[in-house]
């Protein structure tokens, strides 16, 4: 096996880099050791919002009985579908799509009452009521007259059947 001598435009180019990474080591612990440099900013820590009257798991709770009832409704429909004939099929087909669509209003609803600031919110439609609860916010007849026209306009459903619940 034969050896290889070095080039000799490769030991000045290991020479440079040698000194480049020196001058960056010292530097680095000049730095370190240095009283007059400022020191180095504090590390970011990621703050929480945290809810201390616990309105998260209220509004947590709702939702997922509301979401339970959906389901259990919805399996018994589609149970239904499985053994129904030609004229039950088309009905209980429209009593799932009835339910979609009041999921979608559910969701529609909850989006706008956190646009308009209320954080804390859950609503659930009924064939004949809304329900609508908010927490965080003292309600009073302006912030209920207000809510109740936003519902009233996006669901079709009228003021009287809405229960607003704080």
């Amino acid at each position: 096996m034969e050896l290889k001598a070095f080039q000799p435009g490769i030991i000045p180019v290991l020479i440079i880099l040698i000194i480049f990474f020196l001058i960056g080591f010292f530097g680095l612990l000049h730095s370190w050791f240095d009283p007059a440099s400022p020191p180095a900013p504090p590390l970011e820590v990621p703050v929480v919002a945290v809810d201390p009257l616990g309105y998260d798991s209220l509004i947590a709770d709702f939702r997922l009985t509301r979401d339970r009832e959906r389901s259990r409704l919805q399996e018994q429909l589609t149970a239904m579908l499985a053994t129904a004939d030609q004229t039950e099929t088309g009905k209980l087909q429209e009593e799932l799509l009835i339910l979609m669509k009041r999921q979608t209003l559910e969701a529609e609803i909850e989006n706008l009452l956190k646009a308009k600031g209320y954080a804390y919110s859950a609503v659930a439609v009924y064939p004949e009521t809304i329900t609508i609860i908010i927490k965080g916010r003292e309600l009073n007849a302006a912030l209920v007259a207000d809510l109740g026209e936003l519902v009233t306009n996006v669901t079709g459903y009228r003021a009287e059947q809405l229960r607003i619940l704080e």
